[in-house]
Order: structure tokens, then C-alpha cells, then sequence
């Protein structure tokens, strides 16, 4: 019983991570009230009050920074391309083979693997994508130390 706990709640955590990174900030305020709600169904009401402030703070500093990257980031025209080139190379890649899902991504989106543009266009480009999954990777990790 305790091992199906464990494989829903990693279930749960990826659909977290998934959920920061495919939704941006609307993602990460989804993320943030299901990880509370984890909490709150694991702790008592005095863990919960010990866990609950570092999330809620760690989920509204993840919206701002996602906010203000993504401002940042937008002045580019770059972006749009490359963020989207990402998410597909993603969406390909977990349904067919890499070397495939790196040719249907140059062939599809039509985004190529260099870029010709100015460095830091292209490292503002990345840096929401780099920063989603990030943010991704704090919240797998902070609901596993939630069940400690």
C-alpha cells in the first residue's frame, strides 16, 4: 500500500513538473496548490504550518521570475521560435526516437539547430525554457522531501 502511495505521488510530481513547463506561470500556481494540497494530506496541522510558507513563497518567487524572464526574453524576436522549436523537440522526443525527433524538428518547425542571431539573443531565448525546467526540478524535489 505504502509502494502505490509513493508511485502516485511521483506521478503526481512529474504532472507538477509538466505542468510548470508547459504552463508558465499559470502552471507554476497549478504546481504550487498541488503541492500544498500533498502537504496537507501527509502532515499534521503543525508540519503543514512548518512546510507550507517556503512553498507558498517559492511559488510566488518562481512566477516572478518567470514573469520578468519572459518579459526580458520577449524583446527578441527570437523566442518565439525557439521556445516553440524546444516544446516540440519535447513532445517529438517522448514519442519517437531522438535522432527521428531531431529531424522532424528541424523539418517541422523549421527552427534551425543554430541559430544565426547575436549570442545574447539566443541565451535570452533559452532562458524560459532553461528556467521551466528549473523550476520543474525544485518541485520533484521539494514534494519528496515533503514526505520524509
Amino acid at each position: 500500500m505504502v509502494f502505490m502511495f509513493l508511485v502516485l505521488l511521483e506521478a503526481a510530481l512529474l504532472l507538477c513538473a509538466g505542468m510548470i513547463f508547459f504552463g508558465g506561470i499559470w502552471g507554476t500556481v497549478a504546481a504550487t496548490a498541488t503541492i500544498s494540497g500533498i502537504n496537507f494530506l501527509v502532515h499534521d496541522l503543525e508540519q503543514f504550518w512548518r512546510w507550507e510558507p517556503r512553498l507558498l513563497l517559492g511559488g510566488i518567487v518562481g512566477s516572478l521570475l518567470l514573469l520578468v524572464v519572459g518579459k526580458i526574453a520577449n524583446k527578441s524576436q527570437v523566442v518565439n521560435g525557439l521556445v516553440g522549436g524546444l516544446i516540440s523537440l519535447v513532445l517529438f522526443g517522448a514519442f519517437v526516437t531522438p535522432i527521428i525527433a531531431i529531424i522532424l524538428w528541424a523539418l517541422v518547425v523549421g527552427t534551425g539547430i543554430i541559430p544565426k542571431d547575436k549570442i545574447s539573443k539566443v541565451l535570452w531565448s533559452f532562458a524560459p525554457t532553461i528556467l521551466r525546467l528549473i523550476l520543474g526540478l525544485v518541485i520533484i524535489i521539494y514534494g519528496n522531501l515533503l514526505t520524509l
